[in-house]
């Protein structure tokens, strides 16, 4: 995990602790390409940083890769304190 990755997780972590928030919202904070951000939170999911909903349906607001909504978990928040 990089400077990037926690970047990403205090956005979520900003945007709400607890709940779900939108992708889109997430990428705005960070101001970083939408497919770079969902290749991100992928691998931030896979690491058990985060958890993702993802859609069927490509929309405005879902990123490239289907994710609309992203939560970071009790690992990312233990994350972000080291």
């Amino acid at each position: 995990m990089n400077n990037q990755d926690l970047r990403i997780l205090e956005a979520i972590n900003t945007l709400s602790p607890t709940s779900f928030v939108s992708a889109i919202e997430v990428s705005d904070r960070v101001k970083k390409d939408n497919k770079e951000l969902g290749d991100r939170l992928m691998v931030l999911k896979a690491l058990g940083h985060v958890e993702i909903i993802t859609k069927e349906f490509m929309s405005s607001m879902t990123l490239p890769n289907f994710v609309a909504k992203v939560r970071i978990t009790e690992q990312g928040r233990k994350a972000l304190k080291k």
